[in-house]
């Protein structure tokens, strides 16, 4: 879920964006989805330690050019790691679940481990989701912890070498990604560089100019619009009318 304020600009901003060659409807003031850092490319994963949705221990620590996981009794060397940050009952983010269960299945016997770690929700809703989409890679929970304070900007993810450094992150999920996924494993199982390093989405920034956002709504089925065209913050609720409020504020939701 993201999340933006707006605030019509007074007339003296507008003039000096105006002057600046900038068609300013409204200011972007914030950003929810960017309060959280992101995995980050060529840093190295975060060392952590967690329950899996089934209580048993789970830990990671990068240390001297190999990346360590500890799973209970176990411990593994994985030739490449994949984090995945989630929320159990996102639709978006069970469709990418199945689809890096997939690229388990071909991969782990090749060195590939990957791990689900659920931002929200507690042990019993990341391992209902588990079953029920017959996930085999690790499912950890990770609500509250530091590392999701810290990464979960979203649904991230992110593709680690041996050594433990991110080669591949993104944030979100789009249907066609797990190829680029797909091809990033083989290259990196094969001792080489990863062919794309991350999925861009575009996202609202502060200072953006708001787009024309015109939705029906989902108790009444009626157009609902905000915008900032014309350099005034307006807004058309079901009934067709219209005003021009100072602020506002706006979620986006994948649900």
């Amino acid at each position: 879920m993201g999340m933006f304020i707006v605030q019509r600009p007074s007339r003296g901003l507008a003039a000096r964006f105006a002057a600046a060659g900038v068609t300013l409807a409204a200011m972007l003031l914030g950003n929810m989805e960017t309060v959280r850092a992101e995995f980050k490319l060529k840093a190295a994963v975060p060392e952590f330690s967690l329950r899996t949705a089934d209580g048993s221990t789970f830990s990671v620590q990068p240390k001297r050019g190999q990346v360590l996981v500890t799973h209970g009794e176990k411990q593994l060397e994985p030739k490449v790691l994949v984090l995945h940050l989630f929320q159990p009952d996102c639709l978006q983010c069970q469709a990418q679940m199945k689809e890096l269960e997939k690229v388990y299945q071909d991969f782990s016997k090749d060195g590939l481990l990957v791990v689900g770690i659920a931002h929200r929700g507690d042990a019993e809703a990341a391992g209902a989701i588990a079953k029920q989409l017959k996930v085999t890679f690790p499912v950890l929970v990770g609500t509250g912890s530091e590392l999701v304070k810290q990464f979960a900007a979203g649904d991230s993810l992110a593709i680690a070498d041996r050594a433990g450094v991110i080669r591949f992150a993104q944030v979100g999920y789009g249907a066609g990604d797990e190829k680029v996924w797909r091809e990033d494993v083989e290259q990196l199982l094969a001792g080489k560089p990863v062919a794309q390093d991350t999925i861009a989405r575009k996202r609202l920034q502060v200072g953006d100019r708001l787009p024309v956002i015109e939705l029906p709504s989902v108790t009444t089925g009626k157009t609902i619009a905000l915008s900032g065209e014309g350099g005034r913050l307006t807004f058309r609720d079901e009934d067709g009318k219209v005003s021009h409020p100072k602020a506002a504020v706006g979620f986006f939701s994948r649900y």
